[in-house]
């Protein structure tokens, strides 16, 4: 691999900075929903639990029905508050209309090309004669610029990291992208669980994929990972209709 020039070394360096920069966002706004999240059902489940145990130690009729009134109360209060969150926070409509398959992947090669190449990766994206169908301009550009931040992040120098797409069935595509630096994720990706005590995993990189399981099901698609055929790393499985 040839040594990039002068003026491609320095939109390297500023797009693998930009890429840092959106990794530091991403898990900065996940931890400080994580920390509002924590704060708001912490207190109503102190009180419920507090409830909970005056009712199984005072079995007055009176009393039951004061404290069941109250565990009431926080649920109700519980609630309305998660609704007004999700509904305030939740993911806003797509700005973009469909776009060309080809069109989107040129972009996703202009953004983390350079990056794979600073890093000595080769970075491969096969379409066949696919170019032409559309997806949607919006999430799915996010998707696949997230996951190749994770695979060339993860990858050694020398790794080649091939993303590419098929048909699926009618009017469905069927995007793999093999990440050969990452171990398969150690909870379910779907409920966000944690691994267990002394199970150590990049916390980032599970955040990454929980986040594009997400974004794939606002598509209308699925997303799965897998071992990699090759043995090393994982293969993620992203599938999507066309709009």
């Amino acid at each position: 691999m040839t040594e990039p020039a002068a003026e491609e070394q320095d939109l390297i360096r500023l797009l693998t900075r930009l890429d840092e920069l959106r990794q530091a966002e991403r898990r900065a706004a996940s931890a400080r929903m994580v920390s509002v999240i924590g704060h708001l059902i912490g207190t109503p489940l102190n009180v419920i639990a507090g409830r909970a145990s005056l009712i199984r130690t005072n079995q007055a009729p009176e009393a039951i029905e004061e404290n069941v009134r109250r565990i009431e109360e926080q649920v109700e209060r519980l609630s309305l508050r998660i609704r007004r969150l999700v509904d305030y926070f939740g993911l806003a409509e797509p700005r973009l209309g469909p776009r060309s398959l080809g069109e989107v992947l040129v972009e996703c090669e202009q953004l983390y090309g350079p990056i794979a190449r600073g890093k000595g990766i080769r970075l491969e994206m096969r379409s066949g004669e696919l170019d032409a169908q559309r997806v949607d301009g919006s999430l799915m550009p996010v998707v696949l610029t997230t996951l190749l931040s994770l695979a060339i992040g993860s990858a050694a120098a020398g790794a080649e990291i091939e993303l590419s797409v098929s048909e699926r069935g009618p009017k469905r595509l069927l995007f793999e992208l093999a990440v050969p630096g990452l171990a398969l994720p150690p909870g379910r990706l779907d409920r966000l669980d944690p691994p267990e005590p002394g199970v150590s995993y990049d916390v980032g990189a599970f955040e990454t994929l929980w986040i594009c399981q997400g974004l794939a099901r606002r598509l209308g698609g699925t997303l799965e990972v897998m071992a990699a055929s090759s043995g090393q790393g994982i293969a993620v499985q992203l599938e999507s209709p066309v709009p």
